[in-house]
């Protein structure tokens, strides 16, 4: 099959592995080799980021994430904005740390990219504080390069 350079990548995954409920969204990619590249950042699969090459399955007129084939290095965290009031001072420090941050997913939910050659210690122990301060919940997908740096 002949792929296009540029496709609708959809993802499919459960936020709890014990629920049945399943969950997608769709981000772009563009072709490299035999595999596509994301160039969106992923607001909600719990295991993908920016950046990432992957294997796709064409189905049912949908290209389909099948498999990661190479990691970028950038980090994903998802944020649950508590505190509405600490959500303006969250992001600002988040864009001071060097990180992407999209705020237009939904009024209490921001997606933070962290690029490879940013450290995530410094910006992981903020939103730990955070946490504690009852401001946030949050998750994150984590790199290989980052998760050394934790380590």
């Amino acid at each position: 099959m002949n792929y296009p350079d540029r496709i609708v990548l959809v993802l499919t995954y459960k936020h709890d592995p014990a629920d049945e409920e399943i969950f997608t969204e769709k981000v772009d990619a563009e072709k490299v080799g035999d595999y596509y590249r994301l160039v969106h950042v992923p607001a909600f699969a719990p295991n993908i980021a920016y950046g990432d090459v992957v294997k796709v399955e064409f189905d049912e007129g949908e290209y389909h994430f099948d498999e990661l084939m190479e990691e970028s290095g950038f980090s994903v965290a998802h944020l649950v904005i508590r505190k509405q009031a600490s959500k303006e001072r969250i992001v600002a420090a988040l864009n001071v740390f060097g990180c992407g941050v999209n705020t237009h997913v939904a009024d209490n939910y921001v997606v933070v990219s962290i690029p490879p050659q940013l450290s995530y210690q410094p910006i992981r122990s903020y939103l730990y504080q955070a946490f504690d301060a009852g401001d946030i919940d949050f998750k994150d997908t984590i790199s290989k390069i980052h998760r050394q740096q934790l380590e």
